[in-house]
């Protein structure tokens, strides 16, 4: 797939989901998909191999899971700030990520974004981000903004959370 068209298709989709063109990683990425198409399109034609069993979440790579629920999250943030400024799309992603996410769920892998919870700072789940910064309004400490979020397996936590936390002014 040249440059060029990788550069034309984005220009299809709304300003929040268009990928830069020029990244190596985007090139690689959809070698990567048109690959994978071509496997699954032989698969449904008859021939090649047997498709594969599954893979159970505890047979997954750690580093893989956690990208995964780190990408996944952002993608999240992405589709809020979509519907706030009124793209067509962003409904449309958001049930396809809510689809994703209950498929997680089946498997026993979640992620979470905590803004908006109580901190303390003994939480198993969260780092914060720097010293608390004080917010008038608040009524306890509260983690503000995300970063990243905690991502389960089961009860095993596979990533911390991080994030802002506010306190009370």
């Amino acid at each position: 797939m040249s440059r060029a068209w990788e550069s034309f298709r984005q220009w299809w989709y709304p300003e929040p989901f268009r990928i830069r063109s020029g990244a190596p990683e985007i090139g690689l990425l959809c070698l990567e998909l048109d690959a994978i198409h071509e496997k699954l399109a032989a698969l449904r034609v008859g021939g090649g191999a047997p498709p594969p069993q599954p893979v159970s979440p505890a047979q997954l790579d750690r580093g893989f899971i956690v990208a995964l629920c780190n990408n996944l999250h952002r993608l999240d943030r992405s589709a809020v700030r979509a519907e706030k400024e009124g793209a067509d799309e962003a409904e449309r992603l958001k049930d396809h990520l809510a689809r994703v996410r209950s498929d997680l769920k089946e498997k026993g892998l979640t992620y979470e974004d905590l803004s908006g919870q109580q901190y303390t700072p003994d939480r198993a789940d969260f780092e914060s981000l720097g010293a608390p910064r004080p917010m008038p309004g608040l009524n306890w400490p509260t983690i503000m903004q995300c970063e990243r979020p905690v991502v389960l397996r089961g009860a095993e936590i596979l990533q911390r959370a991080k994030g802002v936390v506010a306190t009370p002014a």
